[in-house]
């Protein structure tokens, strides 16, 4: 690499430096913090999923009865693993 190349890359990278720095000042400013309080709807937020949790539920169950039926300790953890 040559000395022209390496300053050009040089330039370049401080030229990115001062664009993200630029970026953050911006995201995180009074404006940024007013605008995404008034447009945030927690409405929209999945409390829980009880579907999922209904579902890992019978699958935990259906796992440990075959590791109680086959005496497999590998199941049993599976099954545990699945239940949380």
């Amino acid at each position: 690499m040559t000395d022209g190349e390496w300053e050009e890359r040089q330039k370049t990278r401080q030229l990115e430096m001062e664009a993200v720095s630029k970026a953050l000042a911006v995201l995180s400013g009074d404006d940024a913090h007013d605008l995404f309080t008034k447009t945030f709807n927690p409405a929209l937020l999945q409390r829980e999923s009880s579907q999922n949790s209904d579902r890992r539920a019978a699958a935990s169950k259906l796992l440990a009865g075959a590791a109680a039926r086959l005496h497999s300790p590998r199941l049993s953890t599976l099954a545990y693993q699945v239940k949380l």
